[in-house]
Protein backbone atom coordinates (compact mmCIF):
# COMPACT_ATOMS: atom_id res chain seq x y z
CA UNK A 1 0.00 0.00 0.00
CA UNK A 2 1.01 3.70 0.02
CA UNK A 3 0.58 6.38 1.97
CA UNK A 4 -2.58 7.68 1.43
CA UNK A 5 -4.93 7.45 4.14
CA UNK A 6 -7.88 9.08 5.19
CA UNK A 7 -8.85 8.41 8.88
CA UNK A 8 -11.82 9.20 11.35
CA UNK A 9 -13.12 8.54 14.43
CA UNK A 10 -16.56 10.54 14.03
CA UNK A 11 -19.66 10.40 11.48
CA UNK A 12 -19.59 11.28 7.87
CA UNK A 13 -22.25 13.92 6.66
CA UNK A 14 -23.38 13.68 3.37
CA UNK A 15 -21.81 16.81 2.74
CA UNK A 16 -18.17 15.32 3.53
CA UNK A 17 -19.10 12.09 1.64
CA UNK A 18 -19.90 14.24 -1.22
CA UNK A 19 -16.32 15.93 -1.28
CA UNK A 20 -14.50 12.88 -0.33
CA UNK A 21 -16.33 11.60 -3.70
CA UNK A 22 -14.81 14.26 -5.26
CA UNK A 23 -11.35 14.02 -4.07
CA UNK A 24 -11.22 10.49 -5.05
CA UNK A 25 -12.59 11.10 -8.38
CA UNK A 26 -9.96 13.51 -9.35
CA UNK A 27 -6.94 11.26 -7.69
CA UNK A 28 -8.36 8.45 -10.09
CA UNK A 29 -9.55 10.07 -13.31
CA UNK A 30 -6.92 13.26 -13.16
CA UNK A 31 -3.73 11.71 -11.40
CA UNK A 32 -3.58 8.37 -12.42
CA UNK A 33 -6.35 8.07 -15.68
CA UNK A 34 -4.78 4.90 -16.40
CA UNK A 35 -6.18 3.54 -13.31
CA UNK A 36 -9.47 3.08 -15.10
CA UNK A 37 -8.36 1.00 -17.72
CA UNK A 38 -9.16 -2.54 -17.47
CA UNK A 39 -5.34 -3.05 -18.08
CA UNK A 40 -3.67 -0.16 -16.97
CA UNK A 41 0.23 -0.04 -17.56
CA UNK A 42 1.16 1.67 -14.38
CA UNK A 43 0.25 0.54 -11.14
CA UNK A 44 -2.31 3.35 -9.09
CA UNK A 45 -1.42 3.52 -5.63
CA UNK A 46 -4.63 2.90 -3.20
CA UNK A 47 -6.09 5.32 -1.22
CA UNK A 48 -7.34 3.79 1.82
CA UNK A 49 -9.99 4.67 4.05
CA UNK A 50 -9.89 3.88 7.89
CA UNK A 51 -13.03 4.15 8.98
CA UNK A 52 -14.28 3.79 12.82
CA UNK A 53 -17.13 4.44 15.35
CA UNK A 54 -19.83 6.12 14.29
CA UNK A 55 -18.86 6.57 10.36
CA UNK A 56 -19.78 2.96 9.96
CA UNK A 57 -23.34 4.08 9.96
CA UNK A 58 -22.54 6.26 6.87
CA UNK A 59 -22.75 2.57 5.23
CA UNK A 60 -26.45 1.80 6.35
CA UNK A 61 -27.57 5.37 5.28
CA UNK A 62 -29.96 5.29 2.16
CA UNK A 63 -29.00 8.81 1.21
CA UNK A 64 -25.18 7.41 1.16
CA UNK A 65 -25.28 4.58 -1.08
CA UNK A 66 -24.82 6.22 -4.26
CA UNK A 67 -21.40 7.56 -3.17
CA UNK A 68 -20.30 4.47 -2.11
CA UNK A 69 -21.09 2.62 -4.78
CA UNK A 70 -19.23 5.46 -6.95
CA UNK A 71 -16.64 4.78 -4.48
CA UNK A 72 -16.04 1.43 -4.48
CA UNK A 73 -16.35 1.95 -9.03
CA UNK A 74 -12.97 3.33 -8.29
CA UNK A 75 -9.88 0.71 -8.15
CA UNK A 76 -7.54 3.18 -6.32
CA UNK A 77 -10.16 2.88 -3.47
CA UNK A 78 -9.60 0.80 -0.28
CA UNK A 79 -11.95 0.46 2.78
CA UNK A 80 -11.18 -0.89 6.40
CA UNK A 81 -13.21 -1.37 9.38
CA UNK A 82 -12.94 -2.23 12.57
CA UNK A 83 -15.00 -5.31 13.89
CA UNK A 84 -16.17 -4.61 17.28
CA UNK A 85 -17.13 -1.10 15.75
CA UNK A 86 -19.30 -3.04 13.21
CA UNK A 87 -20.46 -5.52 15.79
CA UNK A 88 -21.60 -3.11 18.42
CA UNK A 89 -23.21 -1.20 16.04
CA UNK A 90 -25.23 -4.78 14.44
CA UNK A 91 -23.57 -3.58 10.87
CA UNK A 92 -22.63 -5.99 7.91
CA UNK A 93 -20.19 -4.84 5.36
CA UNK A 94 -20.90 -8.57 3.68
CA UNK A 95 -22.81 -7.06 1.15
CA UNK A 96 -19.99 -4.82 -0.28
CA UNK A 97 -17.25 -7.79 0.48
CA UNK A 98 -19.22 -9.81 -1.71
CA UNK A 99 -19.32 -7.09 -4.30
CA UNK A 100 -16.06 -5.56 -4.56
CA UNK A 101 -14.15 -8.34 -2.23
CA UNK A 102 -10.19 -6.61 -3.14
CA UNK A 103 -11.47 -3.47 -2.14
CA UNK A 104 -12.44 -4.11 1.92
CA UNK A 105 -9.45 -5.14 3.59
CA UNK A 106 -10.45 -7.80 6.47
CA UNK A 107 -9.18 -7.49 9.82
CA UNK A 108 -8.91 -9.77 12.74
CA UNK A 109 -10.67 -8.44 15.76
CA UNK A 110 -7.29 -8.09 17.16
CA UNK A 111 -5.13 -6.93 20.27
CA UNK A 112 -1.91 -6.53 21.62
CA UNK A 113 -0.65 -9.85 21.73
CA UNK A 114 -2.60 -11.54 18.38
CA UNK A 115 -3.97 -11.22 15.63
CA UNK A 116 -3.44 -8.32 12.93
CA UNK A 117 -5.74 -5.08 14.11
CA UNK A 118 -6.31 -2.18 12.26
CA UNK A 119 -4.00 -0.34 14.02
CA UNK A 120 -1.46 -2.97 12.57
CA UNK A 121 -2.71 -1.98 9.28
CA UNK A 122 -3.18 1.90 9.53
CA UNK A 123 1.09 1.46 10.82
CA UNK A 124 1.84 -0.70 8.16
CA UNK A 125 0.99 1.55 5.75
CA UNK A 126 4.09 3.18 3.74
CA UNK A 127 4.96 6.90 3.26
CA UNK A 128 6.95 7.37 6.47
CA UNK A 129 10.04 8.91 5.64
CA UNK A 130 13.19 6.83 6.80
CA UNK A 131 14.36 7.40 10.42
CA UNK A 132 11.32 8.76 11.58
CA UNK A 133 9.87 5.76 13.68
CA UNK A 134 7.14 8.12 15.71
CA UNK A 135 3.57 8.22 15.33
CA UNK A 136 1.64 11.26 16.12
CA UNK A 137 -2.34 12.06 17.53
CA UNK A 138 -3.29 15.94 17.74
CA UNK A 139 -6.36 15.09 20.59
CA UNK A 140 -8.51 17.66 20.59
CA UNK A 141 -12.21 15.75 21.81
CA UNK A 142 -12.35 15.06 25.76
CA UNK A 143 -12.30 11.18 27.02
CA UNK A 144 -15.32 9.72 27.38
CA UNK A 145 -17.51 11.99 25.13
CA UNK A 146 -15.93 11.18 22.63
CA UNK A 147 -14.18 7.62 21.07
CA UNK A 148 -10.90 9.57 19.67
CA UNK A 149 -9.05 8.87 23.19
CA UNK A 150 -9.87 5.14 23.38
CA UNK A 151 -8.83 5.10 19.84
CA UNK A 152 -5.39 6.63 20.57
CA UNK A 153 -4.72 4.11 23.12
CA UNK A 154 -5.56 2.08 21.00
CA UNK A 155 -2.99 3.08 18.26
CA UNK A 156 -0.23 3.73 20.53
CA UNK A 157 -0.05 0.63 22.36
CA UNK A 158 0.17 -1.14 18.95
CA UNK A 159 2.87 1.53 18.36
CA UNK A 160 4.92 0.58 21.31
CA UNK A 161 4.51 -3.27 20.39
CA UNK A 162 6.07 -2.38 17.17
CA UNK A 163 8.85 -0.12 17.96
CA UNK A 164 7.03 3.00 17.16
CA UNK A 165 7.78 5.56 19.65
CA UNK A 166 4.04 7.58 20.82
CA UNK A 167 3.88 11.37 20.57
CA UNK A 168 0.07 13.17 21.49
CA UNK A 169 -0.23 16.36 21.58
CA UNK A 170 -3.21 17.49 23.76
CA UNK A 171 -5.12 20.92 22.12
CA UNK A 172 -8.64 22.80 22.88
CA UNK A 173 -10.58 19.37 24.91
CA UNK A 174 -8.39 16.92 24.73
CA UNK A 175 -5.73 17.72 27.31
CA UNK A 176 -8.46 16.21 29.50
CA UNK A 177 -7.45 12.97 28.38
CA UNK A 178 -3.82 13.92 30.35
CA UNK A 179 -5.77 14.84 33.87
CA UNK A 180 -4.90 12.79 36.68
CA UNK A 181 -7.50 11.07 39.32
CA UNK A 182 -9.93 9.68 36.48
CA UNK A 183 -12.28 7.65 37.96
CA UNK A 184 -14.46 6.39 35.41
CA UNK A 185 -16.41 3.29 36.46
CA UNK A 186 -17.49 2.06 33.02
CA UNK A 187 -14.98 3.35 30.67
CA UNK A 188 -11.43 2.75 30.31
CA UNK A 189 -9.48 4.93 32.43
CA UNK A 190 -7.87 7.10 29.98
CA UNK A 191 -5.09 8.34 31.98
CA UNK A 192 -4.17 5.22 33.25
CA UNK A 193 -4.10 3.80 30.27
CA UNK A 194 -1.88 6.28 28.89
CA UNK A 195 0.55 6.48 31.26
CA UNK A 196 0.62 2.69 30.92
CA UNK A 197 1.50 3.23 27.26
CA UNK A 198 4.20 6.13 28.42
CA UNK A 199 5.90 3.63 30.82
CA UNK A 200 5.88 0.65 28.51
CA UNK A 201 7.55 2.76 25.63
CA UNK A 202 9.87 3.51 28.01
CA UNK A 203 10.85 0.24 28.75
CA UNK A 204 11.10 -0.93 25.62
CA UNK A 205 13.66 2.20 24.76
CA UNK A 206 11.62 4.78 22.70
CA UNK A 207 10.80 8.07 23.08
CA UNK A 208 7.17 8.90 23.93
CA UNK A 209 5.98 12.45 24.52
CA UNK A 210 3.03 13.90 25.94
CA UNK A 211 2.42 17.95 25.12
CA UNK A 212 -0.53 19.97 26.14
CA UNK A 213 -1.22 23.71 24.49
CA UNK A 214 -0.71 25.88 27.35
CA UNK A 215 -3.62 28.18 26.26
CA UNK A 216 -6.39 25.21 25.77
CA UNK A 217 -4.73 23.79 29.49
CA UNK A 218 -5.22 27.29 31.61
CA UNK A 219 -8.63 27.86 30.20
CA UNK A 220 -9.34 24.31 31.90
CA UNK A 221 -8.10 25.06 35.08
CA UNK A 222 -4.58 23.27 34.69
CA UNK A 223 -2.67 25.61 36.47
CA UNK A 224 1.48 25.14 36.51
CA UNK A 225 4.20 25.96 39.35
CA UNK A 226 7.40 26.40 39.48
CA UNK A 227 9.32 22.64 41.42
CA UNK A 228 12.83 22.42 41.89
CA UNK A 229 15.94 23.33 39.38
CA UNK A 230 13.16 25.54 37.86
CA UNK A 231 10.98 23.05 36.54
CA UNK A 232 8.01 24.08 35.26
CA UNK A 233 5.24 21.38 37.19
CA UNK A 234 1.68 21.24 36.98
CA UNK A 235 -0.21 18.96 39.64
CA UNK A 236 -3.17 18.38 37.48
CA UNK A 237 -1.91 15.99 34.76
CA UNK A 238 -0.41 12.38 34.55
CA UNK A 239 3.24 11.79 35.26
CA UNK A 240 5.28 12.53 32.10
CA UNK A 241 2.56 15.07 30.76
CA UNK A 242 3.88 18.63 30.06
CA UNK A 243 2.42 21.92 29.03
CA UNK A 244 4.47 23.48 26.47
CA UNK A 245 4.04 26.86 23.92
CA UNK A 246 1.99 26.09 21.36
CA UNK A 247 5.25 26.80 19.03
CA UNK A 248 7.05 23.92 20.92
CA UNK A 249 4.15 21.63 19.61
CA UNK A 250 4.17 23.19 15.84
CA UNK A 251 7.95 22.16 15.98
CA UNK A 252 7.43 18.73 16.13
CA UNK A 253 4.94 18.88 12.78
CA UNK A 254 8.42 19.95 10.97
CA UNK A 255 9.23 16.64 11.53
CA UNK A 256 8.51 13.77 8.79
CA UNK A 257 6.38 11.32 10.93
CA UNK A 258 2.83 10.67 10.22
CA UNK A 259 0.10 12.73 12.36
CA UNK A 260 -3.33 11.89 12.82
CA UNK A 261 -6.25 13.77 14.55
CA UNK A 262 -9.67 12.55 14.97
CA UNK A 263 -10.53 13.25 11.14
CA UNK A 264 -7.51 13.40 9.26
CA UNK A 265 -5.43 12.76 6.05
CA UNK A 266 -1.70 11.59 5.85
CA UNK A 267 -0.54 11.89 1.73
CA UNK A 268 2.17 11.65 -0.23
CA UNK A 269 2.16 14.18 -2.68
CA UNK A 270 2.04 13.76 -6.39
CA UNK A 271 4.90 15.80 -7.72
CA UNK A 272 3.54 14.90 -11.34
CA UNK A 273 0.37 14.04 -12.63
CA UNK A 274 1.39 10.81 -14.31
CA UNK A 275 4.50 9.98 -12.66
CA UNK A 276 4.61 9.77 -8.95
CA UNK A 277 7.56 10.45 -7.30
CA UNK A 278 10.21 7.60 -6.33
CA UNK A 279 12.73 7.71 -4.20
CA UNK A 280 13.84 8.13 -0.59
CA UNK A 281 12.13 11.17 1.72
CA UNK A 282 14.59 14.19 1.25
CA UNK A 283 15.99 15.15 4.67
CA UNK A 284 15.33 18.13 5.86
CA UNK A 285 12.11 18.82 3.95
CA UNK A 286 9.12 19.92 5.90
CA UNK A 287 5.86 18.34 5.43
CA UNK A 288 3.24 20.48 4.47
CA UNK A 289 -0.06 21.05 6.00
CA UNK A 290 -3.70 21.71 4.96
CA UNK A 291 -6.35 22.77 8.33
CA UNK A 292 -9.88 21.63 7.28
CA UNK A 293 -12.05 24.17 8.95
CA UNK A 294 -15.50 22.71 9.62
CA UNK A 295 -17.01 24.41 12.29
CA UNK A 296 -19.17 27.21 13.07
CA UNK A 297 -17.39 30.58 14.03
CA UNK A 298 -18.15 31.00 17.19
CA UNK A 299 -19.99 27.98 18.73
CA UNK A 300 -17.18 25.96 19.59
CA UNK A 301 -13.16 26.40 19.69
CA UNK A 302 -12.15 24.46 16.93
CA UNK A 303 -12.03 27.24 14.08
CA UNK A 304 -10.56 29.43 16.64
CA UNK A 305 -7.99 26.61 17.04
CA UNK A 306 -7.62 26.05 13.53
CA UNK A 307 -6.19 29.51 12.74
CA UNK A 308 -4.21 29.26 16.04
CA UNK A 309 -2.51 26.39 15.05
CA UNK A 310 -1.98 27.50 11.34
CA UNK A 311 -0.25 30.83 12.42
CA UNK A 312 1.94 28.55 14.63
CA UNK A 313 3.04 26.00 12.50
CA UNK A 314 3.34 28.46 9.13
CA UNK A 315 5.77 30.26 12.16
CA UNK A 316 7.99 26.78 12.20
CA UNK A 317 8.33 27.79 7.91
CA UNK A 318 6.01 25.07 7.71
CA UNK A 319 3.80 25.49 4.34
CA UNK A 320 0.15 25.51 5.57
CA UNK A 321 -3.11 26.21 3.70
CA UNK A 322 -6.55 26.46 5.79
CA UNK A 323 -9.64 25.71 3.67
CA UNK A 324 -12.99 27.26 5.40
CA UNK A 325 -15.57 24.17 4.04
CA UNK A 326 -18.95 22.59 5.66
CA UNK A 327 -20.40 25.13 8.11
CA UNK A 328 -16.48 26.75 8.41
CA UNK A 329 -17.64 28.84 5.48
CA UNK A 330 -19.74 30.72 8.21
CA UNK A 331 -16.50 32.24 9.31
CA UNK A 332 -16.23 34.13 5.92
CA UNK A 333 -19.56 36.12 5.94
CA UNK A 334 -21.17 38.85 7.72
CA UNK A 335 -19.75 41.58 10.30
CA UNK A 336 -17.76 39.95 13.07
CA UNK A 337 -16.92 42.79 15.29
CA UNK A 338 -20.19 43.93 17.41
CA UNK A 339 -19.68 46.33 20.03
CA UNK A 340 -18.44 44.90 23.09
CA UNK A 341 -16.99 41.22 21.18
CA UNK A 342 -13.97 40.60 23.72
CA UNK A 343 -10.30 41.36 21.61
CA UNK A 344 -9.09 38.27 20.11
CA UNK A 345 -12.18 37.10 19.49
CA UNK A 346 -13.30 38.89 16.21
CA UNK A 347 -11.74 35.57 13.56
CA UNK A 348 -12.17 38.06 10.45
CA UNK A 349 -10.14 40.43 12.08
CA UNK A 350 -7.58 37.64 12.58
CA UNK A 351 -7.60 36.47 9.33
CA UNK A 352 -7.31 39.66 7.74
CA UNK A 353 -4.23 40.08 9.96
CA UNK A 354 -2.18 36.17 9.61
CA UNK A 355 -3.09 36.07 5.71
CA UNK A 356 -0.31 38.75 5.41
CA UNK A 357 2.00 36.01 7.44
CA UNK A 358 4.47 34.05 5.16
CA UNK A 359 3.94 30.24 4.72
CA UNK A 360 -0.14 31.02 4.85
CA UNK A 361 -2.85 30.97 2.69
CA UNK A 362 -7.00 30.76 3.16
CA UNK A 363 -9.69 29.26 1.03
CA UNK A 364 -13.20 28.85 0.73
CA UNK A 365 -15.10 25.73 -0.44
CA UNK A 366 -17.30 27.11 -3.16
CA UNK A 367 -20.42 24.67 -3.13
CA UNK A 368 -20.09 24.78 0.81
CA UNK A 369 -21.09 28.88 0.30
CA UNK A 370 -23.39 27.87 -2.32
CA UNK A 371 -25.52 24.84 -0.18
CA UNK A 372 -25.36 27.94 2.72
CA UNK A 373 -26.65 30.08 -0.06
CA UNK A 374 -24.24 32.71 0.37
CA UNK A 375 -22.86 34.24 -2.50
CA UNK A 376 -19.09 34.44 -3.52
CA UNK A 377 -18.82 38.25 -3.01
CA UNK A 378 -20.22 37.85 0.22
CA UNK A 379 -17.33 36.21 1.67
CA UNK A 380 -14.27 38.49 3.18
CA UNK A 381 -11.76 39.19 1.07
CA UNK A 382 -8.09 37.86 1.33
CA UNK A 383 -9.52 34.34 1.22
CA UNK A 384 -9.46 33.01 -2.47
CA UNK A 385 -12.12 30.55 -3.32
CA UNK A 386 -11.82 26.68 -4.86
CA UNK A 387 -14.06 24.59 -6.51
CA UNK A 388 -14.05 20.65 -6.07
CA UNK A 389 -11.27 20.08 -8.55
CA UNK A 390 -8.96 22.74 -6.97
CA UNK A 391 -9.61 21.80 -3.77
CA UNK A 392 -8.50 18.49 -5.12
CA UNK A 393 -5.00 19.66 -5.91
CA UNK A 394 -4.64 21.71 -2.41
CA UNK A 395 -5.00 18.64 -1.09
CA UNK A 396 -3.13 16.35 -3.46
CA UNK A 397 -1.08 18.44 -5.18
CA UNK A 398 2.77 20.15 -3.72
CA UNK A 399 2.06 23.38 -3.11
CA UNK A 400 3.12 26.10 -6.15
CA UNK A 401 6.67 26.23 -6.28
CA UNK A 402 7.29 23.92 -3.07
CA UNK A 403 9.08 20.39 -3.53
CA UNK A 404 7.48 18.26 -0.39
CA UNK A 405 6.73 14.86 -0.46
CA UNK A 406 4.09 14.22 2.30
CA UNK A 407 1.21 16.09 3.52
CA UNK A 408 -0.91 16.64 6.46
CA UNK A 409 -4.74 17.33 6.42
CA UNK A 410 -6.09 17.79 9.81
CA UNK A 411 -10.01 18.21 10.13
CA UNK A 412 -11.30 20.70 12.74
Amino acid sequence: MNGNVFFTLESLTTERLSWLVELLKYYSTRLYPDSLHHHPRTLTPPFTFFLLGDACYSLIRRQHVHFWEILFRLPCFQCIFEPMDLCMRRISIEPFRMRFPDQIIPVAPGDDTSGRSLWDCLLDVPGTPPGTSSIGFLLMHSPYMYHSASGVVDLFRTAVRRGISPELYGYLDGVHAMHRDQRPINYKNIGKSLLYVYNSAVKAGLSPLYLLCPESAACRGYSTFTGENGKVISASLIPHARIRSLHHIASRFTRGHRILSHTSFSLDVVAHRRIPRIGVFPKGKKPSLVILATHSPYGTEFTKGAITLAVACAHQDIFTRVVFIEDGIYTLTGQHSPEGMWQGCDLQSIIETTSRIDNLEYFAYTPSSQARGIAGYALMKGVCPVSPAEFSQVLLLPPAGLEVDHQRVLVF
